[in-house]
């Protein structure tokens, strides 16, 4: 009985499906370029790969704009010479690959 109740509580936590596939780096490397078109100093963005990230899948329009899925999780802004900043963000996709909006 003890094996079945270990079992049902492992399946029934959400914090082991967190999201792997490669909308992370997509969301990483836009964070990166929008970072370089403010004219931020930021060496890199990490984005954790906790049981914080995870993925919704979206599949509406924002106006006109199609959005298939919604990236959320914890990071870091590595900035130059100071601290990393921490942050947690939301990044909106057209697909697994090419993403819209970092914030």
């Amino acid at each position: 009985m003890r094996p079945f109740a270990v079992l049902l509580v492992l399946l029934a936590n959400p914090a082991f499906a967190q999201y792997t596939g490669p909308a992370v780096e997509a969301c990483r490397a836009y964070a990166k370029l929008e970072m370089k078109r403010e004219g931020n100093r930021a060496q890199d963005v990490v984005i954790e790969r906790d049981q914080s990230l995870a993925i919704q899948r979206y599949t509406r329009k924002l106006g006109t704009q199609f959005v298939s899925s919604i990236l959320t999780g914890n990071g870091a802004v590595v900035l130059e010479n100071a601290p990393s900043a921490e942050l947690s963000f939301i990044c909106l996709l057209a697909d697994e690959k090419r993403a819209l909006f970092f914030e």
